[in-house]
């Protein structure tokens, strides 16, 4: 193929490759599209004066369902009616209910939009006027899910952690369907990347799902993704065995084949290709039964990557074929598995001595990555701003805590010195009373010291009030730019402050040369032997390696150096290669010895 037409075959992959993606994501104009066929029907609530208390709200939510389907007039009245009920039988967690059920109206209807963001808020607010401490924790909850259902990622974080507090106030054990609140939680942190806060989470979640079931199985099979994801093979191997007993136990074939082929996926990622290639097999045959079309997808995926382990060129490119003809009829979002067919079967033309094919199917390969890594880019710096978030969430809580616990001290003090004074004044009377004729001048003197030691603890206590206004002014002053942040400026100016306050949790030039004094001061001839004995080191793999010496984990590093964890990894890798460290050693250890 001539460079021209290379160019010109290139050119037309991508615009094939854009249009492909833009047809494969979702778009607001499908949130829009209901179908209005129902309309108005009087008396559909009328049962739940006949209801059990705690049951109203589950079953109204259900008989609530077919207004999703009317005309905003029919829809409005029809709640209407359920808002009269709930009236008429002084019932407040139903009338929260109504709120979130208009929300909820909207929302399936158009979208996000300011009436569903009113509606949820107003649900929140009537519950903390009413004092329902559980059903403001319940709300704020749903708020949040309404937040994350449209990306709205640094709200439904805000509103997720008050949920958690309120509801921990309340106590877990005493809301109904903690483990599914748990559940969702743990699934916004997961879809976001944030793996630990995801797993801890879902292992909340599994307290409240006792009994073998699916959800329990979903719930065992996720904390071993967790763990596999961020590369610890061990205990996601132990949740994906403990998946598959659990899914034997209540015989569900579909969980067997998925926790087997996770199983297959972990033997996979440490190169036993044999112990892994009959599990994952078995995967890609259940997943066809049942059609699940992106599992079944992936599991030919990596299948495909063992036949290339084992020289299987033509295999390999049979399957590429069946993998292929799987992803064309798939209503999903497939971008990663796409990326991933594009890479092997790029793979498979170079070994076929296909090189103008495989350098084609590279570029595509190459495309389609660059789109995932921008969107990579900003999921990394959503994940900042939500750390920043709940430290920030954190340490509010915890000085609120220091700001009462020195109200009551000072309180205390107070206390103690009026009654030392009454004490003393006590003592001065009798002493005046018993002891009259004594030295007048000594009197003075017991005086002047009792003088002296209240005029001492009168500033001991002004010191303590001082110290006090001083820090409810800075934390009231803070709070107040964080509140003119939120509700006055543009997004794009609260991303900025929101960038300056986040500065103190990254190493920046500045707090680089702080760190680097206190660094040499413990490790004093690290920074020289790493200069003697490896040439040709930026001052990002010395940071790096400072880091890589204190023993801290991946996170704690992506954290302190603005980048995300597989940036942290892809950087190790560049200094293994740029330290010549064999690939049998730990870079760990070696830089431990300098």
């Amino acid at each position: 193929m001539t460079p021209k037409r290379l160019h010109i075959f290139k050119v037309s992959v991508l615009s094939s490759i854009l249009i492909w993606v833009w047809l494969c994501s979702p778009t607001s104009s499908t949130a829009n599209k209901v179908v209005q066929s129902t309309s108005y029907q009087s008396g559909i609530f009328n049962h739940l004066k006949d209801s059990a208390a705690n049951k109203r709200v589950e079953i109204a939510r259900q008989l609530s369902r077919p207004c999703r389907k009317m005309n905003e007039a029919d829809a409005m009245r029809t709640i209407d009616d359920l808002n009269k009920i709930a009236v008429a039988l002084k019932d407040l967690p139903l009338q929260c209910a109504v709120f979130d059920i208009r929300a909820d109206y909207y929302s399936v209807n158009r979208g996000y939009n300011n009436l569903s963001t009113r509606y949820y808020k107003q649900a929140v607010a009537f519950a903390e006027a009413e004092r329902l401490p559980m059903e403001t924790g319940i709300y704020q909850h749903r708020l949040a899910n309404y937040y994350f259902l449209y990306k709205k990622n640094i709200d439904a974080c805000r509103y997720y952690l008050l949920s958690e507090k309120k509801l921990r106030e309340v106590g877990f054990r005493n809301v109904p369907g903690m483990g599914n609140l748990f559940s969702e939680t743990a699934n916004f942190y997961y879809t976001l990347g944030d793996y630990d806060d995801a797993r801890d989470n879902l292992k909340n979640a599994l307290l409240y799902q006792r009994e073998p079931s699916r959800t329990r199985v979903n719930i065992i099979n996720t904390i071993g993704l967790t763990y596999r994801n961020n590369g610890n093979y061990l205990p996601a191997l132990t949740y994906f065995n403990s998946a598959l007993k659990l899914a034997h136990q209540i015989r569900d074939t579909i969980w067997v084949a998925l926790a087997k082929g996770n199983i297959g996926s972990v033997y996979l990622l440490q190169n036993q290709y044999k112990q892994a290639l009959p599990l994952i097999r078995e995967d890609y045959e259940q997943s066809v039964k049942y059609h699940e079309t992106v599992n079944s997808a992936i599991a030919m995926l990596r299948i495909v990557v063992i036949s290339l382990k084992f020289g299987n060129l033509k295999l390999a490119a049979a399957q590429l074929d069946t993998v292929d003809k799987v992803l064309s009829v798939s209503t999903e979002n497939v971008l990663n598995e796409r990326i991933k067919y594009y890479d092997l079967l790029a793979q498979v033309k170079g070994g076929l001595n296909q090189p103008a094919l495989a350098e084609h199917y590279r570029f595509v390969s190459d495309q389609l990555m660059d789109s995932v890594t921008k969107l990579d880019n900003i999921a990394a710096i959503e994940r900042i701003r939500l750390l920043w978030l709940k430290q920030k969430s954190a340490e509010d809580f915890n000085n609120l805590k220091k700001s009462a616990g020195l109200a009551a001290f000072k309180q205390n003090t107070i206390i103690v010195v009026l009654v030392l004074l009454i004490v003393i004044g006590v003592l001065i009377s009798n002493r005046q009373r018993l002891k009259a004729k004594k030295d007048k001048a000594l009197l003075i003197s017991e005086r002047l010291r009792l003088y002296e030691e209240r005029k001492n603890a009168d500033a001991a206590l002004s010191g303590y009030t001082e110290n006090l206004r001083q820090k409810n002014e800075m934390i009231d002053s803070f709070k107040q730019e964080l509140e003119r942040l939120q509700i006055t400026v543009d997004d794009r100016e609260f991303a900025a402050n929101l960038e300056k306050l986040m500065q103190a949790h990254i190493m920046t030039d500045e707090s680089w040369d702080d760190f680097k004094k206190l660094f040499n001061k413990v490790h004093r001839n690290f920074f020289h032997n790493i200069r003697h004995n490896y040439n040709g080191l930026s001052d990002t793999d010395i940071r790096l390696l400072a880091l890589i010496k204190l023993k801290l984990n991946n996170k704690e590093m992506a954290g302190m150096l603005g980048i995300t964890i597989d940036g942290v990894k892809k950087a190790k890798q560049r200094l293994r290669k740029k330290m010549d460290i064999d690939d049998s050693d730990d870079i760990e250890y070696v830089v431990n010895r300098l």
